[in-house]
């Protein structure tokens, strides 16, 4: 039995997000993550995915795309304020 701190996981999603990327995982509390939250950064905006885990008990364990959310960053940097009329 190996006593690794890590598992590994399989996403799946909407193609061509986590089309079956393959990635290594820490354990919480010694046990498989049921929800995992990845962010990427693509110009101005921050990407957060979130995925679920499956049923499956063997590794590597899957996780199926669950929503997006895109937050994009502060249009205050023009030094201009947003103030009502």
């Amino acid at each position: 039995m190996s006593h690794s701190a890590t598992y590994r996981a399989i996403l799946f999603g909407p193609n061509p997000i986590a089309a079956g990327t393959e990635v290594e995982l820490e354990y919480t509390d010694g046990a498989y993550q049921d929800v995992i939250v990845l962010e990427a950064v693509e110009d101005t905006e921050t990407i957060s995915r979130t995925y679920k885990r499956g049923r499956e008990t063997e590794e590597p364990i899957p996780y199926r795309f669950v929503e997006e959310d895109v937050a994009e960053a502060d249009g205050e940097a023009d030094g201009e304020a947003d103030v009502p009329n």
